[in-house]
């Protein structure tokens, strides 16, 4: 099925709730050729104009689900949002950059949905319509869990702040993909962090946040404690406590995220 509109396409949907929507294919076609996956049916929204649009509402940027990666890491976009725009820089190559979408990222399972742990630390709405209408939810955890039977996503309101953000990704030898978001408000004295990639979906680490903010100093941005990060990074993976593979594999990925960590608040509040 190939809708040419959103009304088209939800219509769909709802005439095939089994179907699968599919855009730019990066993540979905790879399961579906080697036999991973079988679904009754696919929606192509690669037609629909209106899913590739963004737009900057009142202290809110709202992005289609058909944007592209490489749209993502674009000046205009980056200037709005610089968490996304690097994450989008850092996915895949210059093919993937360009055929993947956020709505893909966001409607897969994988733990390599590197766009999530940036919106759940930003605390963006993920928007979904259905014959019901249309609705919004938190980005946080795993946002295809939350879709409800013949939803589809269709953007994300991000709010824009002004104050740092960080994004960083590092992939071992020993298989881990661990991304890590950081965004701050120092006059505030707030800071939001998700993590991905040590379970689906994005975890944020409330504790650890809350004791990094009482270390800012709203005048001047700056930390307190020149030690802050290092300690941070600890609480993070403290908090995260991943548990899965073996106890060297556990301990080598919570040092992973600990100094992803280390690194995003030194970085964030080093100007």
């Amino acid at each position: 099925m190939l809708p040419h509109s959103l009304d088209e396409a939800v219509d769909a949907m709802a005439r095939e709730p089994s179907a699968l929507p599919v855009a730019g294919g990066t993540d979905l076609m790879p399961r579906v050729n080697a036999g991973l996956m079988r679904p009754h049916a696919l929606i192509g929204l690669a037609g629909i104009a209106e899913m590739r649009l963004w737009q900057y509402e009142g202290r809110s940027s709202v992005i289609g689900a058909g944007v592209t990666w490489a749209r993502l890491a674009g000046p205009d976009l980056a200037a709005l949002v610089p968490a996304l725009a690097t994450a989008a820089r850092q996915v895949g190559t210059p093919q993937i950059r360009m055929m993947g979408t956020l709505g893909g990222n966001l409607a897969s399972r994988s733990r390599e949905a590197d766009a999530v742990p940036v919106l759940a630390a930003l605390e963006a709405a993920v928007v979904v319509r259905s014959p019901g209408g249309v609705r919004e939810f938190v980005c946080e955890g795993e946002p295809a869990a939350q879709l409800r039977p013949g939803e589809l996503i269709t953007g994300v309101r991000v709010p824009v702040l002004h104050g740092p953000q960080e994004f960083l990704k590092a992939r071992t030898a020993q298989g881990f993909h661990t991304t890590l978001a950081l965004v701050a408000d120092p006059g505030a004295r707030s800071v939001r962090c998700a993590v991905g990639g040590i379970r689906p979906g994005a975890e944020r680490v409330s504790r650890a946040e809350e004791w990094l903010a009482e270390r800012v100093d709203p005048g001047t941005g700056r930390l307190t404690d020149p030690s802050a990060p290092t300690r941070f990074g600890a609480l993070v993976a403290d908090e995260l406590a991943p548990g899965e593979g073996s106890r060297s594999n556990r301990a080598f990925q919570a040092r992973v995220v600990a100094t992803l960590a280390k690194r995003a608040a030194e970085r964030a509040f080093s100007a």
